[in-house]
């Protein structure tokens, strides 16, 4: 027997369902569609106040670098910073800004010291849209910034500065006369011996204010003399590391030459033909490590120790250049003048000078507009 299988060719009644089904899809898509068009703003104005907190959280911070440019202003903050630093840098204000006479919001800003260096500073800002205390939708948002600031080191009083014996041969100037902003300074000051070697050597000093040069003052192990003339020798060690640096200064010192491209290490000359590059320039141990304290065992093996060579008059971008010259233990200078009170050299535990930094915002590698958090955010002297 045949089984015969039929199947329907009549198409009549499938317009009407296909008709509904494409409705129904149109009608989602529209639904959709009005939704999305109605949350809309509502996003687009979130995200604008999202903007705008940033933008107040940058001006926190720049408003903290403008106090800490300018200590002596009634508004600003003193480099002898301790803790976190007053109002309105202690986060206790909410600082409105507007512009055109239109209120955008306000930001808390806090400035604080870490308390293991003298060299940085935390700077927390957050911005507010449109305040802090409103019910109403608000938006925040929150920078933290690293800064390292040279000129917070305490300042040594001479123009070069050594924790041991120091040598001066050949033609060298040491000269602390042609700048005294920030102090009359000795010439040379040193824990041990001061061996000046020839007639050609010179060493001047402004603290004793007269036109002769390479006056010896012997401190006997005792504290720095009032009556100190051009160089001073046999300063006792614990006056000298009154502005000694400690290992976390040190350490924040390495990390700013080295965002700078003026890190160093081991042995290195610097003469006609290697100059010495402008800035602070940091020569460090063969290791990179610090050198161990006194009394700390083990001692750093002096295989360690950077040593360094300045022949004739070899500065860089400017004058200036030795102003800031950080040397992990052996400086030797020939025929190399030092004209500027500032400049800090010495060996093993190096004071850094109070140069004529300013705190700013670095231009390599720092983000234009930082996120929410910015760990270790690198800031740059402005010159």
């Amino acid at each position: 027997m045949r089984t015969r299988r039929l199947f329907p060719t009549d198409q009549r009644g499938v317009a009407l369902p296909m008709a509904m089904l494409a409705l129904l899809i149109l009608s989602a898509l529209v639904i959709g569609f009005s939704v999305l068009a109605s949350t809309e703003p509502t996003i687009a104005n979130n995200q604008l106040m999202v903007a705008q907190a940033r933008a107040l959280a940058e001006a926190g911070v720049e408003r903290a670098i403008w106090a800490l440019n300018n200590p002596t202003d009634p508004d600003g903050i003193p480099t002898s910073l301790t803790g976190t630093a007053s109002a309105p840098y202690d986060s206790s204000q909410l600082v409105p800004v507007s512009t055109g006479g239109t209120a955008i919001g306000g930001f808390r800003v806090t400035v604080t010291k870490p308390p293991t260096s003298n060299l940085e500073r935390i700077i927390t800002a957050v911005g507010w849209v449109p305040n802090d205390t409103t019910t109403n939708p608000k938006a925040h948002q929150r920078i933290t910034v690293k800064v390292v600031f040279p000129p917070a080191l305490p300042a040594p009083p001479a123009a070069l500065s050594v924790r041991g014996a120091l040598e001066m041969g050949g033609n060298s100037l040491v000269d602390s006369r042609s700048d005294t902003s920030c102090g009359k300074k000795v010439g040379t000051l040193t824990t041990g011996n001061t061996d000046i070697t020839g007639n050609a050597s010179d060493i001047w000093g402004a603290a004793d204010e007269n036109d002769t040069r390479n006056e010896i003052t012997d401190a006997n192990n005792g504290p720095l003399p009032a009556d100190a003339h051009d160089v001073v020798k046999n300063l006792a060690t614990s006056s000298f590391d009154q502005f000694a640096l400690s290992d976390a200064d040190i350490n924040a010192l390495r990390a700013y030459a080295k965002a700078h491209g003026t890190y160093l290490q081991g042995t290195v000359t610097f003469d006609a033909d290697n100059k010495i590059p402008n800035g602070l320039v940091f020569i460090d141990t063969t290791d990179g490590q610090n050198i161990t304290q006194e009394g700390v065992s083990p001692q750093t093996p002096p295989s360690r120790y950077a040593n360094v060579a300045i022949h004739g008059n070899p500065p860089g971008g400017s004058q200036r250049g030795l102003q800031r010259l950080a040397v992990r233990e052996r400086l030797a200078l020939d025929r190399r003048q030092l004209r500027h009170a500032r400049a800090g050299l010495r060996s093993e535990r190096y004071q850094l000078p109070r140069g004529r930094h300013r705190w700013g915002l670095g231009r390599h590698d720092e983000p234009q507009h930082p996120g929410l958090r910015v760990h270790q955010h690198r800031l740059r002297p402005l010159r």
